[in-house]
This record gives structure tokens, sequence and C-alpha cells, in this order.
């Protein structure tokens, strides 16, 4: 039997190990690829949800950091009695005033565009729940007397006055005749103007 010459089995190995050395790089290399592709698609993922998550996060932020507030405010002309629409404003505004907790009232219009405010919180409670629940109420802030109450067909809420003429501040949106209010006496027959109401 002839036996291969010794340099040409040597050759074979060689050969064969190469080959072997080629198909283990061509699998390092695929392997690394794979990493590769997995590890960037982990951060796509995270990506996206970074982009969908941060908004909502800001969102809920936003409206923790923003105060619960609601405002009423309409226009009321001279010798006209407030409208229907005008009625239902309050009204809707009034069973608006759902937050747990206010610390602030503030009374201004076309007359006054500063106001009046209120700061202290149990007044501010006080006149809050006579207007949600139509109760009768005076609180007492800084020497002037705020008072909710019913005033005619309708509630109102004044300062020194109480369903008088002679009130400093009144509001009388369901009010069955033209004294609706006004700010600086007197609160009846009152010339055309804006009045608002501003809880917080």
């Amino acid at each position: 039997m002839i036996k291969p010459p010794e340099s040409n089995l040597e050759q074979s190995k060689i050969v064969y190990r190469s080959q072997q050395n080629i198909k283990s790089n061509q699998r390092s290399q695929c392997s690394v690829s794979r990493l590769i592709c997995i590890q960037l698609l982990i951060l796509l993922a995270l990506l996206v949800l970074a982009a969908i998550t941060i908004p909502i996060v800001v969102l809920i932020l936003d409206n923790r950091s923003s105060p619960c507030s609601s405002t009423y405010s309409d226009t009321f002309t001279n010798g006209v009695t407030p409208t229907a629409a005008q009625c239902a404003n309050w009204q809707q505004f009034k069973t608006s005033l759902t937050c747990s907790s206010y610390s602030k009232m503030r009374f201004y219009g076309s007359k006054d565009l500063v106001g009046v405010t209120v700061s202290d919180p149990s007044a501010v409670i006080a006149l809050v729940v006579a207007l949600k629940y139509n109760t009768t109420v005076t609180a007492l802030s800084n020497g002037v007397y705020w008072r909710v109450g019913i005033c005619g067909s309708g509630f109102e809420i004044s300062a020194n006055g109480f369903c008088a003429c002679a009130a400093n501040y009144a509001l009388r949106p369901c009010h069955s005749n033209s004294d609706w209010g006004g700010m600086g006496s007197p609160t009846c027959s009152s010339a055309t103007q804006t009045l608002s109401l501003y809880f917080e």
C-alpha cells in the first residue's frame, strides 16, 4: 500500500485548520453582528418608550402644579334684566366649584380691573360652599363683610351691603330686574360693565 508523502499530509492539515479558522472567524463576526443588532433594537425600544413616557409625565406634573380654579365673567347692560343664558352660566359656574380647597377669591371687572381680593382661606371656602350649595353665609376679610344669599329671584355675592343698592360690590346674574349688581355704589341700575368672579 502506497502512503502519501508526509509533506502532502501536513499541507492537508494546514488547509483544514485554515478552513476551520475561517469558519470560526465567520461565526464570531456573525455573533458580534447579532449582538450589535440586539443592542440597537434595545436602544431603539428605549427611545420609543422615552418618547411616549416623557410627555405623559410632563402632562401629569403640569396638571399637579396648576391651581384648581374657576372664573365667572359676563357683561351686563344698564337697564336690562340678566338673560336666561347669563343666569345659566352663573349656575354652571357655581356647580363647577369642585376643588378640594380654595385660598383666594377675586372680584373684578371692566370698571375696576384690579378689583378686590380675599386671601383668607377660611372666608374663601365659606363663600364657595355657600355659592355651590345655595346657602347663606357672611364672611369677614380685611374689614370687608362678604355675603352669599338670596336676593330677589336668585343668589348674589356682595360686599358691605346685602341685597342693597349701597353695596360696594355685588353680582346678581339671576336677578329678576336690571339691578344685577356692579362695582362701586350704587349696585342698582348700574352702568353697562363686565363683572368677573375668580376662585382658586
